[in-house]
């Protein structure tokens, strides 16, 4: 994902290691002294939101794990709260091609890393068996204002398709909060443009196998989010595997190796760009209709495109 700004405009720059990617914000034509309050309170909390979510490190979300897997309830964080919400309402609406309860299944595949490509042999099918007859599901959560309960030990919950989204949402009301008006914040290709000020951005989708699909040009706060499977995969013995399992079977997908979805809510278009790679060729533009997306490119295991249209406002 690229991303531009008008010839002329005086823009500022930091960037942040969080969240196995680096997230850059970039501010145009803002006080110098504004800029640079924004940019500390935004590192301290996209550090904290880091640890706050992390899948596999010890913290907030690996502490409520835990709890779940010994059949405890557990006080969690308001983040954590209204991620779990609103994981039960897209694996509602995604049809269960998004659920970030199968965080047992991610780990056994060996996902739960940093270190790509994975070498080391897959899970046996006993073992991926074992999962889904488990089935583990966001409704098996059971939230009480801030205290979390499951019926259901085998849910593991991984926020990956949903902790990007919600930490640039946060890291845009930050630096709107700082009087900002023209500012956009890109979490290793996931970008939401926080407000456009005086003029438009451009934000160029990545074709995955090199160059770009196309270049938005954006006027509005909005969210470009883009889900594949050609930098994070494992590989052995001859066989290539995506990082994105299908939660109905535990496995890896390989139909769809690239979706984009535009969208204004960030946790719609993370989620919903992970869905629509998980429901494969025959599927997708069904899930992204329940899902309420207006505007998706859709890059298939053979390179044909498909593409969602429906008038996404803020872009041309």
């Amino acid at each position: 994902m690229l991303v531009g700004c008008g010839s002329g405009e005086r823009a500022q720059r930091a960037e942040y290691a969080v969240f196995g990617t680096r997230v850059e914000i970039v501010v145009r034509d803002a006080d110098a002294a504004k800029t640079a309050a924004a940019f500390r309170d935004t590192g301290a909390l996209l550090q904290r939101l880091h640890r706050e979510l992390h899948p596999w490190e010890d913290g907030d979300l690996m502490a409520l794990n835990a709890a779940l897997a010994a059949g405890r309830s557990i006080r969690t964080t308001p983040a954590i709260a209204e991620l779990i919400r609103v994981g039960q309402r897209l694996e509602r609406a995604s049809e269960g091609a998004f659920n970030p309860a199968i965080g047992r299944a991610v780990s056994l595949w060996g996902f739960h890393t940093s270190d790509y490509p994975i070498t080391e042999p897959p899970p046996s099918d006993a073992e991926i068996d074992a999962l889904v007859f488990a089935r583990p599901s966001m409704r098996d959560l059971e939230l009480d204002g801030l205290r979390v309960a499951s019926a259901n030990p085998a849910v593991r919950l991984d926020f990956s398709g949903l902790a990007k989204g919600y930490a640039v949402r946060e890291a845009c009301r930050t630096i709107l909060g700082h009087g900002i008006e023209s500012a956009l914040v890109n979490a290793g290709g996931d970008v939401l443009v926080c407000g456009a000020g005086s003029g438009p951005w451009r934000v160029a989708i990545r074709d995955p196998g090199g160059g770009v699909l196309e270049t938005l040009t954006v006027e509005r706060p909005l969210a470009v989010f883009t889900s594949g499977n050609d930098y994070r995969y494992g590989e052995f013995d001859g066989a290539r595997y995506a990082h994105i399992l299908d939660p109905a079977t535990a496995r890896p997908v390989d139909e769809v190796i690239q979706a984009t979805v535009v969208a204004p809510d960030p946790l719609l278009a993370d989620a919903a760009a992970t869905a629509l790679v998980v429901a494969g060729s025959g599927r997708w533009r069904s899930v992204a209709a329940r899902l309420g997306v207006a505007r998706a490119v859709v890059v298939g295991a053979d390179g044909k495109l498909g593409r969602i249209d429906d008038g996404a406002h803020g872009t041309r």
